[in-house]
């Protein structure tokens, strides 16, 4: 992964590029997080029982491990798209200080070897508050950039994706934040945690497609929660459409777009 490298030189200098450099920037984030964004929702779905299935003793706590890593690249993805959209010196740090104190939380939490926080709920009910957060705003700003303009470029079309997928994420944390605070309302008792959270994104992504959950007794609010998801994501993909189908393309659109 090429942009790793990239992310970390970039820590610590806050600067705001425009023009044609923003363009191509922004072609990078997008791309980078719905990359990320992929790998880590097959991952999701598949590896925990995949490595069980090779019978390698504490397969879970590998499988921990490697989220962990992965969240931290997401979250630092993220400050990176939101520099991307405001030069404000006061927000770009407060995000940064607000990302790495989720992930240290989470760390603590979710260590595979030993739970080092004792409650954990408190600190997980304030991480997917924060994230949910933090993925709204980003999204906003990535929806009015996409919007704007009226030339179809590339980097409007990864961050079509983009904000597709990150929506689904953040209806993720909802769920995993709704079977927090009231435990069970899935309609089965799930643990605090990495499964809870796994729970919620599974639940979030079958919704989006329109798959059947398996989870019979769920509660009013997260059936709720769920058409509100289904409702938003149809609207958003019925604006997209009508959105790009208004944009000038072909040869205007190539002239635009900026080198990968």
């Amino acid at each position: 992964m090429k942009f790793v490298p990239d992310i970390i030189r970039q820590l610590g200098v806050f600067h705001h590029l425009k023009g044609a450099a923003l363009q191509r920037e922004k072609l990078k984030d997008y791309r980078n997080v719905v990359y990320l964004q992929a790998i880590v929702v097959v991952l999701l779905m598949t590896l925990e029982d995949a490595v069980a299935l090779t019978g390698i003793k504490e397969a879970q706590k590998y499988v921990y491990l490697l989220f962990m890593g992965f969240a931290g690249l997401y979250l630092l993805l993220l400050w990176d798209m939101l520099k991307n959209f405001t030069a404000n010196m006061a927000v770009l740090r407060g995000a940064l200080v607000i990302l790495l104190i989720m992930f240290v939380l989470g760390v603590l939490g979710e260590n595979p070897y030993k739970r080092l926080l004792p409650e954990p709920r408190p600190f997980y009910i304030f991480i997917h508050v924060n994230l949910f957060a933090i993925q709204v705003y980003v999204m906003v700003l990535a929806v009015r950039d996409i919007f704007t303009g009226n030339r179809l470029t590339t980097d409007k079309l990864w961050g079509s994706a983009c904000v597709y997928m990150m929506s689904a994420f953040a209806f993720g944390d909802v769920y995993d934040l709704l079977n927090l605070l009231n435990p069970g309302c899935f309609g089965t008792e799930i643990p605090v945690g990495f499964p809870s959270y796994l729970a919620g994104v599974f639940y979030s992504f079958s919704t989006l497609g329109g798959l059947d959950a398996g989870y019979p007794n769920q509660a009013r609010l997260v059936h709720n929660v769920s058409v509100i998801q289904a409702v938003q994501a149809n609207l958003y993909l019925v604006f997209l459409i009508g959105r790009i189908l208004g944009m000038n393309t072909g040869e205007a659109a190539e002239h635009d777009e900026p080198n990968a």
